[in-house]
């Protein structure tokens, strides 16, 4: 059982040492081949537009026939042949198909990962939190590591020769994992059909619709963070340290929360912990957006572990407690739909509007920070719908 874990470990921290490589840098490779600040947005609209809609399909057949392996390789495969063709692209023609290929790859990867790690943390008497946070460490050694390579290199494309590589080893891993973890046969019991009757009772669960909700909201509100913040504390006039450390401190926090996270839940419950996560990250939008001290926001990004780790491993939870028997992928895709690509898609073409409307870039720190206000009372009302509407919560 040990090697189970061990190999699903690796797993995670191959695949998000793929991701570390690409997804903070791949704006700035649009910008250095031209592209206009409307077609970089358009690119990472079309992103999450099709993490909306390929996640439940996958997840769908996946549980139908059992095919969590060769749907996980499929998608991986997926993502090397657009990780190709990005570093073979100049123009928005051609990043628009790689961005197509690479998109609709991607998308389906974190759910299927997340059954996975839920599988191995039970047959191993682990946690999803102990996996998980391998995902961390990995995004956290490679988007730490890329800016010194880049600049040695000086080819703005080797992100996607790096990713690439790491793809290739995660899909070497993927074909070691074990029967008992992954299941590739049919199972004729699985119908089509008694996964749609699971599926319209799982949406019809009021627990699980304001789970949805809440990871809606949550996805929109730290959409600011994640398109905005490096040019937000750029207009603070953050100091080089600052802002090349940020991620690092951010990413700590995630670790060290994942890594405690099973124990927190066991003392104080998942609505607790979840109600907590939502309350601190409403603080750290507040602070963010009135506090214009560059050390005091660098000081608080340990808060992303409660924003984005300790949120999502208690919905993950969630989310397999509620899913009918059979549907664990299904109902963990549609979380991956609602939060990335619903919230991501939503998220980027509202809080762009707002950033515009601000000022943008010549007004930076007054739009950013209107942005995070509007985060802040997002989260605010996503604390309340945990804390009146998810009576399931208290079990």
């Amino acid at each position: 059982m040990n090697n189970i874990l061990s190999l699903t470990k690796l797993l995670f921290f191959s695949y998000y040492l793929s991701w570390g490589a690409l997804s903070p840098y791949i704006s700035r490779y649009f910008s250095k081949v031209g592209l206009s600040g409307t077609e970089i947005g358009f690119l990472q609209g079309l992103t999450a537009l099709l993490a909306l809609f390929l996640p439940p399909i996958w997840g769908f057949i996946a549980d139908a026939k059992k095919w969590q392996k060769q749907m996980l390789l499929l998608s991986l495969y997926g993502m090397a042949l657009g990780l190709g063709l990005y570093y073979y692209s100049h123009n928005f023609l051609f990043l628009l198909i790689a961005t197509l290929i690479y998109a609709s790859a991607n998308g389906p990867i974190s759910p299927l990962l997340d059954s996975i790690a839920l599988k191995a943390a039970e047959v191993s008497e682990s946690s999803y939190g102990n996996i998980r946070l391998y995902g961390s460490v990995g995004y956290a050694v490679l988007a730490s590591l890329m800016p010194y390579l880049y600049n040695y290199v000086g080819n703005p494309g080797i992100i996607f020769l790096v990713s690439l590589a790491f793809i290739i080893l995660t899909i070497l891993l993927v074909y070691r994992l074990p029967e008992d973890v992954v299941s590739t046969k049919v199972f004729l019991n699985n119908s089509f059909s008694a996964l749609r009757k699971g599926f319209f009772r799982l949406i019809k669960d009021p627990a699980f619709a304001g789970l949805m909700v809440i990871a809606f909201l949550a996805r929109v509100a730290v959409v600011p963070y994640y398109n905005f913040f490096a040019m937000y504390l750029e207009g603070l006039q953050a100091s080089t340290f600052v802002v090349g450390n940020t991620w690092f401190i951010a990413i700590l926090g995630e670790v060290l929360v994942l890594y405690n996270s099973e124990r927190w839940l066991r003392k104080i419950g998942t609505k607790k912990l979840l109600l907590l996560s939502l309350a601190l990250s409403a603080t750290r939008w507040l602070i963010y957006a009135n506090v214009n001290n560059p050390w005091v926001i660098f000081s608080l990004q340990w808060l992303h572990g409660f924003t984005f780790a300790a949120l999502h491993a208690v919905i993950v939870k969630l989310v397999k407690k509620l899913a009918p028997s059979g549907m664990e992928v299904s109902a963990q895709s549609l979380y991956a739909a609602i939060n990335l690509g619903l919230g991501g898609f939503v998220g980027s073409i509202v809080m762009g509007y707002i950033y515009d409307y601000f000022g943008g870039a010549e007004a930076i720190v007054q739009a950013v920070g209107a942005l995070f206000v509007l985060s802040a009372v997002l989260t605010i009302v996503a604390f309340f719908i945990a804390n009146f509407s998810l009576k399931k919560l208290d079990k």
